[in-house]
C-alpha cells in the first residue's frame, strides 16, 4: 500500500469514515468531546484536541519511516590498478563488475524483494574524480535496464542516503549504492545502522554490506562476494 493511501486510512480511523469533508479534511458529525474539527482550514482545538492532532502528526512521522526500501545494498567500488592516477578499474576490477551481475540477482543477497530498483554512485568531483563505482555497476545497469544514478559527491553520503530514504518510488524495492571505502562506515551510519560500523579496511574489495529494516531498526550484514579466485569465503 502507498504511503499516501495508508495515511488517508490511519487518519479515517483516527477522525471516523461516516463524516464530512470540509476544507480538505474530514468532520464528523455529532463528534464526542475530543475529536479535532475542521472548517474551513481553521483548527478549534481543546485540550483533547491537541492530543488527536498530536496523534496525526505522528501517523504522519510514521509515515514517512515507512516509506523507505527493503533493503540497502553498499559495496565497495572494485579493485583499481597500482597507478593511484588512474581513474578506472584494473582488470581485476573489470572481472569482478562481470561477476557482480550474478551475485546482485542472487536470492542469497536480494532475498524475495526482486531485481534491484535502483543503483547509485557518486558523481565526479575535483577531490572525487574516480569513476570506479560508476565503472562497478555499469554492466549491471545495462543488464536491468537501468541507469546508475549520482546524485551526490564522495562526501556528501548523508545527502544520498535521506535522498533514497525519502524517495517512495523505492519504498519497499532493493537498492544498490557503490561508493568510495573512506566513507562506507558513514554512510551505512546515515541508512540507519547503529553503531556506525568499523572502518572499511583499504584492502578489502571483496565484501558486501546488506541493510534491512526490522521493526523501523536498520540491521546490518557483512556478506562475502566471493567471485573471484582469492576472495574471502566467509
Amino acid at each position: 500500500m502507498a504511503p499516501r493511501i495508508r495515511l488517508l486510512a490511519y487518519a479515517l480511523c483516527v477522525l471516523g469514515t461516516d463524516g464530512v469533508v470540509v476544507g480538505g479534511y474530514r468532520e464528523k458529525e455529532g463528534v464526542p468531546d475530543g475529536v479535532a474539527v475542521v472548517e474551513a482550514g481553521a483548527v478549534h482545538l481543546g485540550a483533547m484536541r491537541c492530543c488527536r492532532l498530536i496523534l496525526l502528526l505522528c501517523l504522519i512521522a510514521a509515515e514517512t519511516v515507512l516509506a523507505r526500501p527493503a533493503r540497502v545494498i553498499l559495496l565497495r567500488h572494485a579493485e583499481k590498478p597500482p597507478d593511484e592516477s588512474t581513474v578506472h578499474l584494473s582488470e581485476r576490477g573489470e572481472s569482478r563488475a562481470r561477476a557482480l551481475i550474478v551475485l546482485l540477482e542472487g536470492k542469497s543477497v536480494l532475498g524475495t524483494n526482486g531485481p534491484p530498483a535502483a543503483l547509485f554512485a557518486p558523481k565526479v568531483t575535483r577531490r572525487g574524480h574516480s569513476l570506479r563505482p560508476y565503472e562497478t555497476l555499469e554492466l549491471l545497469a545495462e543488464h536491468l535496464k537501468l541507469f546508475v544514478q549520482k546524485p551526490s559527491g564522495p562526501s556528501d553520503y548523508a545527502a544520498l542516503a535521506k535522498h533514497v530514504l525519502s524517495d517512495p518510488a523505492l519504498d519497499g524495492k532493493t537498492v544498490i549504492v557503490c561508493w568510495i571505502h573512506d566513507y562506507l562506515p558513514a554512510l551505512a551510519k546515515a541508512f540507519g545502522v547503529k553503531p556506525e560500523p568499523a572502518r572499511w579496511k583499504s584492502s578489502v574489495y571483496d565484501r558486501v554490506w546488506v541493510i534491512t529494516y526490522e521493526d523501523h531498526h536498520a540491521v546490518l550484514a557483512d556478506l562475502p562476494q566471493n567471485l573471484l579466485p582469492g576472495d574471502s569465503t566467509e
